[in-house]
């Protein structure tokens, strides 16, 4: 389904697959049996509709990411503030980088594409993790420097 991040190629690309289903639709309100078609426009419409992600995965997986990322950075600010909040925070960026893989999209990697969308999301999964960890460790056990020392 490459589109690029482009919207209007998203929204060509879902046109396509919403057009596939009703025809996919029509059939079935017929009585036929989609499956022991062998009309190579029909079983290429059965593939577009299972090789396509749902749309709300597309969309919102995105912008969780983007919400993520702005999260872990106030996340690593405060911990490096000391600021108590950071406790809740790194929970938070857990349970948000956990979402955002579980809501991220498998589509195939092409020979030119970039890798699986559902891979890049575990990656950062395991990296906020590890980060999580560190910056809710930093907090607890290292001391905070008083002024008097220097």
């Amino acid at each position: 389904m490459g589109t690029d991040g482009d919207s209007q190629k998203t929204d060509q690309a879902y046109i396509l697959v919403d057009n596939a289903q009703k025809q996919i639709d029509e059939l079935k309100k017929q009585g036929i049996d989609v499956t022991k078609i062998d009309d190579p426009q029909v079983q290429e419409s059965l593939q577009l509709i299972e090789k396509t992600p749902p749309r709300w995965k597309v969309e919102y997986a995105g912008k969780l990411g983007i919400l993520l990322a702005v999260l872990a950075f106030v996340m690593v600010v405060a911990a490096l503030m000391k600021k108590q909040v950071v406790t809740k925070l790194s929970i938070a960026v857990i349970f948000l980088a956990l979402g955002v893989w579980l809501c991220a999209p498998y589509i195939e990697a092409g020979k030119y594409s970039g890798e699986n969308p559902k891979t890049i999301a575990l990656i950062a999964l395991v990296a906020l993790t590890i980060s999580s960890v560190c910056a809710f460790m930093s907090y607890k056990f290292i001391p905070e420097r008083s002024s008097d020392c220097i």
